[in-house]
C-alpha cells in the first residue's frame, strides 16, 4: 500500500484512485491535447529558423521536445496538430520524417 499526504493526511489507495487519479489525468489530457503540440511545432519551427535540427527522425525531435514535461506522449495522436500549427503560425510543412526535413510553404 502507497501513503499519500494530503494535507498531512494520508489517503486511502480507494480514495487516490476515486478523487486523485482522475484530477492527475485530466491535467495530463491537457496537457497533451493543448500544450505540448504547440511546444514541439514552436521547437521544430524554432529548430528550422535557426538551422539546429539534426537529420534524425521526426519522433526524435519530437520526444526531444516533450523530455521538459516529463509525461509519456502518443506522438501519432499529436501529430496532426502539429502539423496544423506549423502550417498556419509559423508557415512550414514536413516533407519528410526521416530523416525530417521541414520546408517553407510557398507564397
Amino acid at each position: 500500500m502507497v501513503i499519500i499526504m494530503i494535507d498531512d493526511k494520508d489517503i486511502t489507495d480507494e480514495e487516490f484512485e476515486r478523487k486523485w487519479l482522475p484530477f492527475f489525468n485530466n491535467y495530463s489530457e491537457y496537457i497533451q491535447e493543448f500544450i505540448v503540440p504547440e511546444a514541439v511545432a514552436f521547437y521544430l519551427a524554432n529548430g528550422y529558423m535557426r538551422n539546429c535540427l539534426s537529420s534524425c527522425p521526426l519522433t526524435n525531435h519530437i520526444n526531444s521536445a516533450i523530455d521538459v514535461f516529463n509525461i509519456n506522449c502518443n506522438t501519432d495522436k499529436i501529430l496532426s496538430e502539429i502539423k496544423k500549427i506549423l502550417r498556419i503560425k509559423y508557415n512550414l510543412k514536413i516533407v519528410k520524417s526521416n530523416p525530417l526535413k521541414i520546408k517553407k510553404y510557398n507564397k
